[in-house]
């Protein structure tokens, strides 16, 4: 049986429905197709094709993937903020026939296309990753994989307006786009990178459902005018979901359903908690009956066993003998709740001992005055690496009288090797393009 693809789904809603709002205009579902339809007969593509998506806005990338969905072999899907050299190298690797950007599509020099695609009826899309080393890997997946935990429930789902912060290239912003496109409900895209232009099309579109990094949820509280969009579904995902942003979050939106979500490029959407705690319920551990098979490897590590494993050889390397994937995430169990630490590869070295950064924003974080930290490991000529925070203070708080009282907790809490040596005070703290806290060496 032929797989389904993006344009079929759609397809099957009603045609005037409007299904994206980006700068004040709206796409209806007859009028998204019949785009789609235009570019995939212009393009000129077969079913042999990999095209290379590069930076795409939202609505052109929605367009894209309706045109060639199920229609060439596969898609690989890069986002704006890749770099020039790291882009060419993922087109190359991915063997692509054609390129579409801003400027359009074109088929590229001296790639030959084969005249039968094995993904004919599935078409793979490519997603960049970064493994340990930092250099970007292929993770291959189809729309069945990544759709397998979206809520398809029109008549439930059909009065959600999505807003998008992700880039819509990277895997957290195409579940948003899938979720919106495949549910009935409306997207709200914002044509502009600049943060205060998104947040004022959330707030001029009246979006009632949101997802978002941790990071850039405590940064819309910071804002504040996130409160005038009538929050009804709040997903947090990408970064660890402390108990500080779940309680804010609920505080500010009581009548809102708050879920924090476990996924990744590689893993795909593992599982997604509802209770309004941190972590997750030990009880999922070693339980063939959870969300999803989940094992702590003796290490740390956390394991867990795909419903649909993505294709690649990054993947490949990071399976054992039964099907589990190393996450490289780490965690630490305590009482009946699996807590998060952070990446196995994100460790600050302090003289041989291993600190693990989000750990010790996590308690800095209870230090009244302090509304956001970002720890991170600084070089030293002795040490290997001190640990560094810079801080964001409450309004009008005494910085003095802060600094005091954030060492004098840390030196109560926490190991010496984890209390920070460098204190900064800054305005905002930088996140990267994927909506994360940045941490500087």
């Amino acid at each position: 049986m032929k797989a389904e693809s993006l344009s079929s789904i759609i397809g099957g809603f009603d045609g005037g429905q409007t299904v994206v709002s980006f700068s004040m205009a709206r796409l209806t579902v007859d009028q998204l197709l019949e785009h789609a339809d235009e570019l995939f007969r212009r393009s000129l593509v077969t079913l042999g094709s990999r095209i290379a998506l590069c930076g795409l806005a939202a609505c052109d990338l929605i367009t894209a993937l309706s045109a060639f969905d199920g229609r060439v072999g596969s898609l690989l899907l890069l986002p704006a903020s890749s770099d020039s050299v790291s882009g060419d190298r993922l087109v190359a690797a991915a063997g692509c026939t054609h390129r579409m950007d801003g400027e359009g599509i074109r088929a590229l020099p001296n790639r030959l296309e084969e005249g039968c695609s094995s993904y004919a009826d599935a078409t793979q899309w490519l997603l960049p990753t970064s493994g340990t080393t930092g250099v970007p890997k292929l993770i291959g997946h189809t729309l069945l994989s990544l759709t397998r935990t979206v809520k398809r429930d029109v008549a439930k789902c059909r009065g959600f307006i999505w807003g998008l912060l992700y880039d819509p290239c990277r895997f957290a912003g195409l579940q948003v786009i899938l979720q919106a496109l495949l549910s009935g409900s409306l997207l709200s895209v914002s044509p502009s990178h600049d943060f205060d232009r998104q947040v004022d099309g959330l707030v001029a579109d009246g979006v009632n459902a949101l997802s978002a990094t941790p990071t850039l949820w405590r940064k819309l509280l910071m804002d504040g005018r996130i409160r005038e969009c009538p929050l009804r579904q709040i997903t947090l995902g990408g970064e660890i979901a402390d108990q500080q942003i779940l309680d804010g979050l609920k505080h500010c939106f009581p009548a809102a359903r708050i879920v924090h979500i476990y996924a990744s490029t590689e893993a795909g959407v593992g599982f997604s908690v509802h209770d309004g705690m941190a972590g997750f319920p030990a009880a999922w551990l070693e339980n063939e009956r959870a969300p999803v098979p989940m094992r702590v490897r003796d290490d740390g590590h956390l394991l867990v066993r795909p419903a649909t494993v993505p294709e690649g050889a990054e993947i490949a390397g990071r399976l054992n003998a039964d099907g589990y994937l190393d996450t490289e995430d780490l965690v630490r169990v305590a009482g009946n709740r699996v807590f998060f630490s952070g990446r196995a590869s994100g460790s600050v070295n302090v003289g041989g001992n291993k600190v693990m950064p989000e750990y010790v924003e996590e308690h800095i974080r209870h230090v009244d005055g302090v509304f956001d930290v970002c720890v991170y490991g600084k070089r030293s000529s002795m040490m290997g690496q001190i640990v560094a925070a810079d801080i964001v203070p409450d309004p009008g708080v005494d910085m003095a009288g802060l600094r005091l009282d954030i060492l004098n907790y840390c030196r109560s809490t926490l190991e010496n090797w984890q209390i920070p040596g460098i204190l900064r005070f800054v305005s905002g703290l930088q996140e990267t393009p994927a909506g994360k806290r940045e941490r500087l060496i």
